[in-house]
């Protein structure tokens, strides 16, 4: 009798085992960067006067040009994506590799620009700077598959809820608005600054 209540046991300890390990597959590891990347802006606008040189001026203004825009490409893509999804009432599952890519290759524009900006700042934001680009890349083109966002995950074909789609879509065009305007605030600051 207690062979059979030991093996009863064990029997369903493995079939939950076996449930969350497939429960857990459906949701796809999804890494939001926009989080880290609105903090390393804050501390680039933030911290100007700890940083910037005179002869490094034009440089830091020209990159933070190309982060903005390139951010503003990026941003623009994943909304006209999102919406276009939400107005054909797209089921997730099908993947669409060439959108996914475009994605991907938008966010490695910016992902330059970060690097370009980073050469020229001081060493924690540099650090900080590196980290996150770091997390970035390794979502994108790492062993593991990880997504930066819902979108990206929906996009390879996971199973991805509307309700996940449309929260995540909202915060990370939210968060990009926001590093835009900082970036923007940045650049006013940088240029009434002097130069060599």
């Amino acid at each position: 009798m207690t062979i059979n209540k030991i093996c009863a046991g064990l029997a369903l300890v493995l079939q939950l085992a076996v449930a969350g390990h497939a429960s857990a597959q459906t949701t796809p590891p999804v890494m939001d960067v926009t989080t880290g990347l609105l903090t390393w802006v804050k501390h680039l606008n933030n911290d100007v006067d700890k940083y910037y040189k005179p002869e490094k001026g034009e440089d830091l203004s020209l990159h933070l040009k190309g982060l903005k825009e390139d951010l503003q490409v990026y941003m623009k893509t994943r909304k006209k994506l999102s919406d276009s999804l939400f107005r054909n009432n797209i089921a997730p599952g099908k993947k669409d590799p060439d959108r996914l890519e475009d994605l991907k290759t938008k966010m490695s524009a910016v992902m330059n620009h970060m690097r370009d900006v980073n050469d020229l700042v001081s060493n924690d934001l540099r650090k900080e700077g590196d980290k996150l680009n770091e997390e970035m890349y390794e979502a994108l083109y790492g062993q593991q598959p990880r997504y930066l966002s819902f979108l990206e995950a929906f996009l390879d074909g996971a199973e991805v809820t509307k309700k996940d789609l449309a929260v995540d879509g909202s915060v990370h065009t939210q968060r990009l608005e926001e590093c835009t305007a900082l970036i923007a605030s940045l650049q006013d600051k940088i240029d009434r600054k002097p130069k060599k």
